[in-house]
């Protein structure tokens, strides 16, 4: 059999400082609270962008073989975290989350549209991509390489201002096929790669104040802010990549980093809940009702503990029960 490719450190790292963001954000008081939809731009946008990076229409020659591994990989890990948080949530957690009013068959019915909001509410982000990527490898079987980009900008614009399907987030899977094809484009366009850092990480500077100024989070905006967008995510899912790219020729390589940035469908699942843990404590073992509430300084903080305390959880499961990941178990 031919040997394992090794893990690229540097992606696994990027896709670390994004959840990270991610976990960020959940962290009580939510940032959208005060910016409106940050996440969408500083997190969702370059997590596509990265997927669409390291997109590889060779590692199968047929569509169907495609879409059996992206549901190997993808779909498998979504269901089982899903029916296993829903029987928790069944079992205590519809008290602890104040959920008492919900029927008990609600979370089925969102998961049966590819839309989960009560239980594992960010693997939203998941299903899409299960969907995405079958659709993006068509693509390219039938489209010339030059066109897809054209052809995907021109798709999300047209879905953020017309009625689109929301099953299985066919809305979000068009809205930011652009942010895809872009990745997947910078991959193989060398004259890209060669802007200066200094004026990526002017540009992303630049968004980033214009997005917290302006707080455009409507969708009939995002027609006219699609070309700013694409920059926006581009600058700063470039500025993660050379910052990672960096971190991975200067400083030595910690296995850790790989076995987290590799399985980050298991920090999804699960990094809601370590914050609800961690909230439940202070506020009815330490008595301090509403501490995270109030003291937003302490996001970044929490939101490393909590990727921190999910390590045990990765470890675990990709040693001894890795068939929930759709990987074989290490020898």
């Amino acid at each position: 059999m031919p040997e394992k490719k090794e893990r690229i450190f540097w992606i696994d790292l990027y896709r670390i400082l994004v959840i990270l963001l991610v976990t960020i954000n959940h962290v009580p008081p939510r940032m959208a609270d005060v910016f409106h939809d940050w996440n969408h731009y500083l997190v969702i946008t370059p997590s596509f962008f990265l997927s669409g990076y390291c997109f590889n229409s060779g590692a199968t020659k047929t569509f169907w073989n495609y879409f059996k591994k992206k549901c190997k990989t993808l779909l498998r890990p979504t269901l089982v975290f899903f029916f296993f948080f829903y029987l928790l949530w069944l079992l205590g957690g519809k008290m602890l989350a104040h959920d008492e009013q919900v029927e008990w068959y609600k979370p089925l019915m969102e998961m049966a549209i590819g839309r989960p909001f009560t239980i594992t509410a960010p693997m939203w982000y998941v299903i899409a991509l299960v969907v995405m990527q079958p659709i993006y490898f068509l693509l390219t079987k039938f489209i010339p390489e030059k066109y897809i980009l054209p052809i995907s900008l021109v798709v999300g614009c047209v879905s953020s201002i017309l009625p689109v399907p929301k099953f299985w987030q066919i809305d979000q899977v068009l809205l930011f096929m652009p942010v895809y094809a872009l990745g997947a484009r910078f991959r193989k366009d060398e004259t890209i790669q060669q802007i200066p850092f200094v004026v990526l990480l002017l540009g992303c500077a630049i968004g980033i104040a214009t997005f917290c100024y302006c707080e455009y989070d409507s969708t009939p905006y995002l027609l006219a802010l699609c070309p700013f967008i694409m920059v926006f995510t581009f600058t700063f899912a470039k500025v993660l990549m050379c910052i990672t790219q960096w971190y991975d020729h200067t400083l030595p390589h910690y296995k850790w980093m790989n076995l987290v940035g590799g399985n980050t469908i298991i920090l999804l699942a699960a990094q809601n809940y370590v914050i609800g843990v961690l909230k439940i404590t202070l506020d009815h073992v330490l008595h301090t009702q509403g501490f995270l509430e109030n003291n937003a300084i302490l996001k970044v903080p929490v939101g490393i503990l909590v990727i921190i305390l999910l390590y045990p959880l990765v470890h675990f499961i990709v040693n001894h029960i890795p068939w929930i990941l759709g990987k074989e178990k290490k020898q």
